[in-house]
C-alpha cells in the first residue's frame, strides 16, 4: 500500500458539507507524501476505500468551513461536528474548542497551520482561544483522543485551523484573484477579503487582506446583546519555492488585529504568526518535513465597559516559539507493510505584561515531545501503535505574603496507543482503540496572583505551583462505513458511529476555602487537582449522502459526562445534540438550496455556570453559481426567531439573519 494524499472530508462530511453541495470524493493517489495534524495519511483500499486505522477525525475542506457562502460562524460549523463543541463569549474574537467535554488551559491542542495557539487567561471565558481570521479559513482538522504526533500536546484531542493558499484561488498555473463578500442584516455584519495570487511551475505566492465590521445584534426577543459588536483587520502572505525537484521551502505570515469588549473591559489584540517549512521527498524511506515558528499575543485593557475597572493598562503577552520535525517511511516486512511516522515537536512559551491581576505577567514553559507512530497492514487488517515521550518544564516567581519563590517544574510521562481495526468489506470497517494522554498544568493555572479588598468582603485569587499533571485514559470501539451505489449509481454514503469513555485523574478545577490574611478574613480562590475520577462518555454518529440530485448530512452525540467532585449538577459538554441537512440541486449543481436543524438539548455548563434551555433552530440556505467564477449565497438563521441560550455561552444567541454573500474568482 502506498501513500495517497488525503481523501477529503470522506470521514466525517459535516451538515456544511452538504449545504453547500460539495461532492465528497477521494484525491487520486500521487507521489506526496502527506501528513495531517502531524500524522500520517495511511491511503486507501483497493477499490478506493479510505483506510481510517481507527482515527476518529473530522476534516472539513473549502467552502465546507464557511458554511452557505460564509455566514456559519466557526462556532457554528464546530458545534454541528460530532463531540465537538466550543466555549462561547461573543465579545472575545478567536475560538475556543471543547472536545468530548474538555477545554481550556491546553486540554485541546488548538494550532493555526500547525502552530500552538498559547494565549490564556484566568477566569470570565474559556481560558484559551485560537486567533485567527475566519474569512481565511480553508479547512479545520479535528481529532477526537489522543494525538500522539506532532501537536498531540493536549489531552482531550486537537484543532488545527488551515488558511488560504494560492492553490485555493489559481487552478493551475498563472495569476489570479478572489474577493469575497458577506453581509448579515442582524447587526449590519458586514466582512469583507480581497487576495491576489500566483501560481508558476516552481513556486507560489499569495496575498489577502480581510477586514470585518458589525453591531452589536438583536436576540429572538429583540433586545439588543452586549459587547457583540465587530471591528477586525488581518492580513497574509504565503509562498511556496521548490528548491529541487524533492526539496521545497514555504513561508508563512498573517496578522490580525481585532477590537473587542469582553470581560467588563474594552481590548485591543494584535495576534502575529511566522511559520518557516521545509520538504524533503525522496523515496519511500525519507519524507521529511520541518517547522520553523513564531507567535506573538499582544492583548490590551483600554477601557472599562461599565466605567468601573481598576484594571484598565493591563497588558497580556505570550510569545510561542517552535520547531517541529516529522519524517513518514514505508517499509515491507514480509506479507505486512509498515507505514512510520518518527519525529519530535519543542517549543517555549514566555509571558510577558504589566498590570496582571489574576493573568501571570511573568514566566516560561517548555514543552518538548517525541513520538512514533506504526501502522501495520496486512490485507484487511490494520494495527495502529504509538508512543510520545513529553517533557514539559515551568519556571516563575512568586512573592506575596502567602507564598514566595522561585517556580520549577518538570514533569515526564510516556503515553501510549493502540488500535486495531479489520476491513469486513469493501464498505465496513469496525475498530477498537485504547491510549492515554497527559496535560501538565498551565503557567496561568500555577502562577496566579491577585488580591481584592473590598473590606467587608477580600478575595485572594493565589498560584498552586503543586499541581499535579492531568491525566486522561480512555478508549473506544466503532465503525467505519463508505459505500458507493447505495440507492442510485454513482451516489455515496459515508458514516462512522462510535462509543467513547475517558477516565481522567487529578483534574484540575478552581476551587475556594476560607483563609486569613493581614487584612483579615480572605476567601482563597486557587486551581487544585481534583479528588476522584472525572468521566466523560458516550455514542457519536456522523453520515452524509451524497448524489447527484440530493445531499443530506446527520450528526448525533449522546453524552454522559460526570464533572469533577464539587461540581455535582454541571456538565462537560451537552448531554445531546443533533443536526441534519438536506439539499437539492438544481441546474446541473449550479443552484443549490436546502435548510438545516440543529438541536441542544438543556444542560448547565461547568465552563459557563449557566444553564440553558433545550432549543432548536432552523436555517434555509441557497447557492448559486450564476458562472465559473462568480458564486452568490443566501441564508436566513434562526428562521423562526427563536429566543435562547447556546450551551456554554455568556449570552443570548441572535435572532432571525439575513444573510447574502458574493465570491467572485478571477
Amino acid at each position: 500500500m502506498r501513500l495517497a494524499a488525503f481523501l477529503r472530508g470522506a470521514t466525517a462530511i459535516t451538515l456544511a458539507l452538504a449545504a453547500s453541495g460539495t461532492t465528497a470524493a477521494a484525491q487520486e493517489a500521487t507521489d506526496t507524501k502527506a501528513t495531517f495534524l502531524g500524522r500520517i495519511v495511511v491511503g486507501y483500499s483497493a477499490d478506493g476505500t479510505p483506510v481510517y486505522a481507527g482515527e476518529n477525525s473530522s476534516h472539513l475542506e473549502g467552502s465546507s468551513v464557511t458554511a452557505q457562502g460564509g455566514t456559519a460562524t466557526v462556532d457554528d460549523v464546530l458545534r454541528q461536528t460530532p463531540g465537538v463543541s466550543t466555549r462561547l463569549n461573543p465579545g472575545q474574537p478567536g475560538v475556543a474548542v471543547s472536545i468530548r467535554g474538555l477545554q481550556g488551559q491546553g486540554r485541546v491542542a488548538m494550532t493555526v497551520e500547525g502552530v500552538p495557539q498559547t494565549f490564556r487567561f484566568n477566569g470570565h471565558a474559556s481560558e484559551g482561544y485560537a486567533n485567527f481570521e475566519p474569512l481565511f479559513l480553508q479547512g479545520i482538522d479535528i481529532t477526537r483522543g489522543a494525538v500522539v504526533t506532532a501537536g498531540g500536546s493536549g489531552s482531550a484531542g486537537a484543532a488545527n485551523f488551515r488558511l488560504l493558499e494560492a492553490e485555493d484561488i489559481v487552478d493551475g498555473q498563472g495569476a489570479g484573484g478572489r474577493v469575497k463578500l458577506s453581509y448579515g442584516d442582524n447587526g449590519d455584519d458586514f466582512g469583507r477579503m480581497g487576495a491576489a495570487a500566483y501560481v508558476g511551475e516552481r513556486g507560489s505566492i499569495v496575498g489577502a487582506y480581510a477586514r470585518t465590521t458589525a453591531d452589536a445584534f438583536e436576540d429572538g426577543a429583540g433586545n439588543e446583546v452586549a459587547n457583540t459588536d465587530k471591528d477586525r483587520d488581518s492580513y497574509l502572505l504565503r509562498g511556496r519555492f521548490a528548491l529541487t525537484d524533492t526539496q521545497g521551502l514555504e513561508l508563512l505570515a498573517t496578522r490580525t488585529n481585532a477590537d473587542y469588549a469582553s470581560n467588563s473591559y474594552e481590548q485591543e489584540m494584535t495576534t502575529d504568526l511566522y511559520k518557516l517549512s521545509y520538504t524533503l521527498e525522496n523515496g519511500q524511506a525519507l519524507n521529511l518535513s520541518a517547522n520553523l515558528y513564531r507567535a506573538i499575543t499582544d492583548n490590551e485593557y483600554t477601557g472599562s465597559i461599565d466605567g468601573t475597572g481598576s484594571y484598565v493598562g493591563r497588558q497580556m503577552r505570550t510569545i510561542t516559539t517552535g520547531l517541529d520535525v516529522t519524517n513518514v517511511s514505508e517499509l515491507a516486512l514480509g506479507g505486512w507493510m509498515l507505514t512510520s511516522s518518527n519525529g519530535f515537536e519543542y517549543y517555549e512559551d514566555v509571558l510577558g505584561g504589566a498590570e496582571g491581576g489574576a493573568n501571570p505577567t511573568y514566566g516560561e514553559a517548555k514543552t518538548l515531545g517525541v513520538f512514533t507512530e506504526n501502522v501495520f497492514s496486512n490485507g484487511p487488517w490494520e494495527i495502529t501503535a504509538a508512543l510520545r515521550y513529553s517533557d514539559y518544564s515551568l519556571k516563575g516567581r512568586l512573592d506575596n505574603e502567602l507564598e514566595s519563590g522561585d517556580v520549577d517544574i518538570d514533569e515526564t510521562s510516556f503515553d501510549p496507543k493502540l488500535t486495531l481495526a479489520y476491513q469486513v468489506n469493501d464498505w465496513l470497517q469496525p475498530y477498537v482503540s485504547y491510549s492515554r494522554s497527559t496535560r501538565a498544568p498551565s503557567m496561568q493555572e500555577t502562577l496566579q496572583e491577585s488580591f481584592h479588598g473590598y473590606g467587608f468582603f477580600n478575595l485572594y485569587l493565589g498560584p498552586n505551583p503543586d499541581l499535579q499533571t492531568e491525566t486522561a485514559e480512555g478508549g473506544e470501539i466503532g465503525v467505519n462505513i463508505a459505500r458507493s451505489g447505495v440507492l442510485t449509481s454513482g451516489d455515496r454514503l459515508t458514516a462512522r458511529l462510535a462509543y467513547f469513555k475517558t477516565n481522567v485523574e487529578d483534574y484540575v478545577a478552581y476551587v475556594t476555602e476560607d483563609g486569613f490574611t493581614s487584612v483579615g478574613p480572605t476567601t482563597l480562590a486557587y486551581y487544585d487537582n481534583i479528588n476522584g475520577t472525572t468521566v466523560t462518555q458516550g455514542f457519536e454518529l456522523e453520515a452524509a449522502y451524497e448524489s447527484e440530485l440530493w445531499s443530506a448530512a446527520l450528526s448525533y452525540t449522546n453524552s454522559d459526562s460526570t464533572p469533577p467532585s464539587g461540581y455535582e449538577g454541571y456538565e462537560l459538554q451537552p448531554p445531546e445534540t443533533f443536526s441534519t441537512t438536506l439539499a437539492r440541486h438544481f441546474l446541473g449543481g449550479e443552484l443549490t438550496a436546502g435548510a438545516t436543524y440543529s438541536y441542544t438539548a438543556a444542560g448547565v455548563s461547568i465552563d459557563s455556570e449557566a444553564e440553558s434551555d433545550a432549543y432548536g433552530l432552523w436555517d434555509v440556505f441557497a447557492s448559486y453559481e450564476a458562472t465559473d467564477n462568480l458564486l452568490i449565497t443566501g441564508k436566513i438563521a434562526n428562521l423562526s426567531d427563536e429566543e435562547y441560550l447556546p450551551y456554554a455561552s455568556t449570552s443570548n444567541g441572535p435572532g432571525r439573519t439575513y444573510y447574502l454573500g458574493l465570491q467572485m474568482t478571477f
